[in-house]
């Protein structure tokens, strides 16, 4: 049998994030937690405390692909097989653990990654759907395919990390896939429901800093990384995400702006933490 570690990145954490550790916490072999918080709360404290979790403190916000790469090569370390990477905001299926455990050991030759579906119900079956990248939250990431392809890319500090990572183990031939019917909760954003032609739709409502780093991020990948890989999710979120942005969402000014600082920050390939 193959051994798993957790690794959930902290950012400002509250008592949710307690609930949302503990439901997945006993499960696995290890269980790290990255603290990215600039000030640490006492929830972040009562976590660096706490005996049954290895707390890694990123001494401020280096961004989500820092502490993710942190929190696995800790992994690594200690030989650990799969990291399960989660969000501190995504509630895991508890119950169904050793179901979803046995699928992960049926198809870990096959995919680097095996991720869970989120926001539907589990239902339980043996479904697998191949996937070019997926969601950070909820993946059993093979720890050796992840190092032989170089990790996440710090640069991009938060959005699209998951995509760059999915181009790696693409043009590393390594492939990725989730399961259909077991699902996280997660939560993306701030969404507005869009209710038009008979179907619901959702602009993301993110900050203007967020709009900053998903424009600057998809820039770069686009015009730098790979036109092909990155064209869909490129244009969907130049135009799509812009119109539904402009048209539904509050703030605009403040978001265009921040928009407009990232995509002139990518041509110049200005990466990292904004400043």
């Amino acid at each position: 049998m193959f051994t798993v570690g957790s690794c959930t990145v902290l950012y400002n954490p509250n008592e949710s994030v307690l609930t949302n550790l503990n439901s997945y916490s006993n499960c696995v072999d290890v269980s790290v937690v990255v603290d990215n918080s600039d000030t640490k709360n006492e929830i972040s404290q009562s976590l660096k405390n706490n005996s049954n979790f290895i707390y890694i403190d990123m001494d401020g916000n280096k961004g989500i692909a820092a502490a993710l790469n942190k929190g696995i090569e800790y992994l690594n370390s200690k030989n650990i097989d799969f990291a399960l990477t989660m969000d501190q905001d995504s509630l895991f299926p508890t119950k169904y653990y050793p179901n979803i455990l046995k699928l992960v050991n049926k198809y870990k030759t096959d995919y680097s990654v095996i991720g869970l579906n989120f926001n539907q119900d589990n239902g339980g079956l043996d479904e697998i759907i191949e996937a070019s990248y997926w969601i950070t939250s909820g993946n059993f990431v093979n720890i050796s395919d992840f190092v032989s392809v170089g990790g996440f890319m710090n640069e991009l500090f938060i959005d699209y990390v998951d995509f760059e990572l999915g181009y790696k183990f693409k043009k590393n031939g390594f492939k990725i896939c989730y399961l259909k019917d077991f699902s996280l909760k997660h939560t993306i954003g701030n969404p507005i429901e869009i209710h038009l032609f008979g179907k619901t739709y959702y602009a993301m409502n993110h900050s203007p800093i967020r709009y900053y780093y998903r424009y600057r991020n998809a820039y770069y990948l686009y015009h730098f990384v790979d036109r092909q890989f990155f064209k869909k999710e490129y244009y969907k979120e130049m135009i799509v995400n812009t119109l539904k942005m402009l048209i539904y969402e509050k703030n605009r000014k403040a978001k265009f702006s921040m928009i407009r600082k990232g995509i002139q920050d990518a041509k110049c390939k200005k990466m990292g933490k904004f400043n």
